[in-house]
């Protein structure tokens, strides 16, 4: 076969998840089970991947996202206590204490409470996602809304962990591929921002019209990635995506602190989340902590001979989530009845994304390790769909391949879930394509990590993390609808930025 014919059935699972999600609007589950069987079909016949290579790497990739499966039932969990003892509803008027209108409330949810959470190594969905619906905000945007929100800065988050995964990747200085990513974050930001406007929509009435709730959005984020890229320059980028956030939150709370009393009610409220913040925090920025619960206290283990699977549930976010959980019922007081009726409705919310997750899962590793010869023992380049996704876009681009480069990150977050995964599959051939080019390779690979992060917004996988918290079930499809060309064509401006800039 042709290396084009190669290059075109590369891109064809994007191409049919795009028209299930767009066209017939199906819902992630059923996005996940026609992905995974076409991505089988695609990597065995097409790819002349052995099936036993296939089969394995879709059950590792199933391993592999057992720790965000906990998240999801974790956060669900959390989510389902404090709505049923009405803490979400409660902790959302308090912030009105704080803001001017709805409007600004849900700005401050979405943006500062989703970055400072994202920063903070927390999974913002199952916590931002809930917030907006108990706000007011229709159940379609808030689960768009709680990615949307962090996406445009999602590369200085996690605590560095995406920056640092990259560095090692590219071998490129941490230092000097958070400083490019955090301006280039900037209009990944305002991009994401412009969006926020249209997806708050018929929610309540905020008072504001719609020119001047634009005006604020895109303030609003370009104050956090500001805020951002000076924390990467005088801190390093490990607290980036927290304090920008956070900056956010204190500069929308221009009323003053004086105004927004903290009773004994709300103190009780913010518990579980002063529980997880204080815990991760400690976690991410005390060494001795950070060593004993991201070093030590880790096991590992591997379903293919390729990939080490890393366990460190003292470091990972679903612990806190269940302690946060277990604190709320210790706090309100609730019966084994309440408690019952919790889990079941956690229980009945949570199975279809998390089986959509897994198998989403298997489809990223499948694609990640197509092109494996028998017994994963060498990679036949020419089979492996990452390199023919690259290696073709240099081939056909030719001096506009930076144009597309954050389009490549966007494709491989789309296709596995993960934007980390999106650099592991695509972040070496950045180095060779700048050699071959004669650019910068700093802004390169910088321009693959944010197009990474923005493919957030449309990857079936974060949507099926968001939409079980708010109601949104079923409708992943009308989600995806406007996600996934919201998220090419800002990825597509954002090139046009990276051309200029290398």
């Amino acid at each position: 076969m042709s290396n084009l014919n190669l290059f075109l059935w590369s891109w064809s699972p994007v191409l049919l998840l795009t028209v299930l999600a767009v066209g017939l609007k199906q819902s992630a589950l059923a996005l996940s089970v026609f992905g995974t069987a076409f991505s089988l079909l695609l990597t065995v016949w097409v790819f002349q991947t052995p099936v036993p290579v296939v089969l394995m790497a879709g059950l590792d990739g199933v391993f592999t996202t057992f720790p965000l499966l906990l998240v999801i039932f974790a956060g669900i969990f959390l989510s389902q206590l404090l709505l049923s003892t009405g803490s979400l509803g409660r902790i959302v008027n308090w912030f009105m204490q704080g803001v001017s209108s709805p409007f600004l409330r849900n700005l401050l949810i979405t943006i500062g409470v989703g970055n400072f959470m994202e920063g903070a190594s927390v999974i913002a969905e199952p916590v931002v996602a809930p917030m907006l619906r108990a706000g007011g905000v229709t159940p379609v945007g808030s689960a768009a809304l709680s990615i949307i929100g962090y996406s445009g800065m999602m590369t200085l988050e996690l605590s560095g962990m995406i920056l640092a995964v990259h560095s090692l990747i590219t071998g490129l200085p941490i230092q000097t591929l958070a400083v490019a990513s955090a301006w280039l974050s900037i209009p990944a930001s305002l991009l994401m921002a412009a969006c926020i406007p249209f997806y708050l929509r018929g929610s309540e009435d905020s008072g504001v019209d719609f020119g001047r709730q634009m005006v604020i959005s895109l303030g609003s984020g370009l104050i956090a990635s500001i805020i951002a890229l000076v924390t990467v320059y005088l801190a390093g980028p490990s607290l980036a995506g927290m304090i920008g956030g956070l900056g956010l939150m204190l500069i929308l709370f221009r009323l003053g602190v004086r105004k927004m009393a903290i009773t004994r009610q709300i103190a009780m409220d913010l518990s579980p989340f002063a529980l997880m913040m204080v815990s991760l925090f400690l976690i991410n920025t005390v060494p001795f902590l950070k060593v004993l619960t991201f070093e030590r206290l880790r096991w590992t283990f591997r379903i293919i001979p390729v990939h080490t699977l890393v366990l460190t549930p003292f470091f990972s976010a679903y612990l806190y989530l269940f302690l946060a959980s277990i604190m709320t019922i210790r706090i309100f007081g609730m019966g084994k009845s309440q408690m019952l009726n919790v889990i079941q409705a956690g229980f009945k919310k949570g199975w279809r994304p998390s089986l959509a997750m897994a198998l989403f899962g298997a489809m990223g590793q499948m694609i990640a390790y197509s092109g494996y010869t028998a017994h994963f023992a060498s990679l036949n380049h020419p089979n492996h769909i990452p390199w023919v996704l690259s290696e073709g876009l240099k081939l056909y681009t030719g001096s506009l391949y930076p144009l597309f480069v954050p389009v490549l990150g966007w494709a491989g977050t789309f296709l596995t879930g993960y934007g980390v995964a999106s650099l592991m599959l695509f972040g070496i051939l950045q180095i060779q394509a700048a050699g071959l080019l004669g650019i910068s390779p700093v802004w390169l690979s910088a321009g693959l990590a944010v197009g990474a992060s923005i493919g957030s917004i449309s990857s079936p996988f974060k949507i099926a993390i968001a939409a079980p918290m708010c109601g949104a079930v079923g409708k992943e499809g009308d989600i995806l609808r406007w996600t996934i060309p919201i998220g090419i064509g800002c990825t597509i401006i954002l090139g046009a930025i990276l051309l200029l800039l290398v």
